[in-house]
């Protein structure tokens, strides 16, 4: 892959611009991928062929390590929250000790009533239906009329369960008992967030979003920067679309990609005169809008830091609202935009530049119906008090960020945009005509996608 970007005057590629870092980079920025996926063809019918989701749900989501939720959702034991992978999968995810977790079937052992629909705590697990009761364990606690049941016990009866992991605060699945350990399906995560795990982090924000298309439409829609070009044009007075990183890490079992998208350089759509102090103005004036109260401000761009100079300022005012020492957070780490992909549902942001956690789910029966779970995040504050986990803010089909969830700031108005596409391409690959029915991918924009599918392809025994 001869070419890895476009690049202009004003607007370098990643690789040259981390090298003109003010700061030490962290593993996370360092580490280049180390694999090119193969183009392989994909046809549009994966995307909403019945016969393909239920693949996906008997091969995949039956027997991968999947991203569940955080441990701060269910920060006392007996809360607990519900995991749904379309209608073919239900999980309890609990907290049954200080530092324990299940992940508990989600049904009632007497008649298979669902038993947790929403976020909700207590000593025990009871059915709504006859009321019946298991511990936070799963172990089975009582039964109503115990005596007109014959062979029921604690464990005869209790909740099966499935394999439940933690990473860096955030709880893992897996139903399949023969299944190797997490570890060793989260590849070079762990290095790669030394020292700035999200273990540190806590949730400020999380909408939960219908969407009228494929799981995996929505989650490739966020695996390049290709489309700000067109969707997001208004940002590319200070952003670098054209010059993003992709990496991808292919092992045995851990499959990750990456792409990092630098902010405050114009994007080279632009050409070699778009503006520098443009570029460093529309960021801050960004970030200035997600932190009402903090005056915006000023920067001379001509001396060409216009970087570290943002850079400095974000450092000063977080540290200073949060109680905490950023001066060895690196000028990328605090304005530019690293999204790390594990597959098959986690997204997982790099520093504070665009601290997001996404999460894409099959919804219901339908391929063409899925969920996008999307936090925001900030770090512990320095006083040590964990902040509690903002809750869940559901969003309907048809609702719009920007109108029902404004705790996202400037980034309601980035999401809707994305959300008026997404539709729309479900639609189109659902009418293509014959001849015309797979998708066309760039070799380096759009090679996470690529390697998404292959590994798709690979884990659903396709290849």
């Amino acid at each position: 892959m001869s070419k890895q970007g476009m690049s202009s005057r004003v607007c370098p590629l990643v690789s040259e611009l981390l090298t003109q870092d003010s700061r030490s980079l962290p593993p996370g920025l360092k580490m280049v991928g180390n694999h090119v996926p193969a183009a392989q063809p994909i046809s549009f019918d994966r995307y909403y062929d019945p016969a393909f989701a239920k693949l996906e749900m008997e091969r995949m989501w039956m027997k991968t390590w999947q991203f569940a939720c955080r441990e701060e959702d269910i920060p006392e034991i007996g809360d607990r929250v519900p995991y749904d992978v379309g209608s073919g999968l239900s999980l309890i995810i609990v907290r049954s000790g200080p530092r324990e977790f299940r992940a508990l079937y989600n049904s009632c052992r007497h008649r298979g009533t669902r038993l947790v629909n929403a976020p909700s705590s207590g000593t025990s697990i009871r059915c709504p239906f006859h009321g019946w009761e298991w511990n936070p364990s799963g172990e089975l606690k009582h039964v109503p009329c115990e005596w007109d049941f014959d062979g029921i016990s604690k464990t005869s009866h209790s909740l099966p369960q499935v394999q439940v992991d933690t990473w860096e605060g955030f709880i893992f699945v897996n139903p399949d008992p023969n299944s190797k350990p997490l570890k060793d399906s989260l590849g070079i995560l762990p290095q790669a967030f030394e020292g700035r795990g999200h273990g540190q982090r806590y949730t400020v924000a999380h909408v939960s979003k219908k969407l009228r298309a494929n799981w995996k439409t929505v989650l490739e829609a966020f695996l390049e920067a290709y489309h700000v070009v067109e969707t997001h044009s208004d940002a590319l007075p200070f952003t670098g679309d054209t010059c993003t990183a992709y990496d991808i890490w292919e092992s045995d079992e851990g499959h990750v990609s990456r792409l990092i998208t630098p902010s405050a350089v114009p994007s080279a759509h632009l050409g070699d005169n778009a503006s520098a102090q443009v570029a460093a103005d529309g960021v801050a004036m960004f970030f200035s809008m997600a932190a009402p109260g903090v005056p915006m401000p000023k920067f001379d761009a001509s001396n060409g830091n216009a970087r570290s100079q943002l850079a400095d300022w974000r450092r000063a005012f977080m540290g200073q609202a949060l109680g905490l020492d950023l001066s060895d957070r690196c000028d990328s780490e605090m304005i530019d935009s690293t999204q790390y992909h594990l597959f098959p549902n986690f997204g997982v942001w790099f520093g504070d530049g665009l601290p997001l956690i996404y999460q894409f789910l099959p919804y219901g029966e339908d391929p063409n119906e899925s969920i996008f779970n999307v936090r925001l995040t900030a770090p512990l504050p320095g006083n040590g008090i964990r902040p509690p986990s903002a809750k869940i803010n559901h969003l309907d089909f048809d609702d719009y960020f920007s109108d029902k969830a404004p705790e996202f700031g400037p980034l309601s108005h980035v999401f809707d945009q994305d959300m008026s596409n997404i539709p729309n391409i479900q639609k189109g690959m659902r009418t293509a005509p014959k001849g015309a029915t797979k998708a066309t991918l760039g070799r380096y924009q759009e090679q996470r996608i690529q390697y998404f599918q292959n590994t798709l392809s690979r884990v659903l025994g396709l290849e």
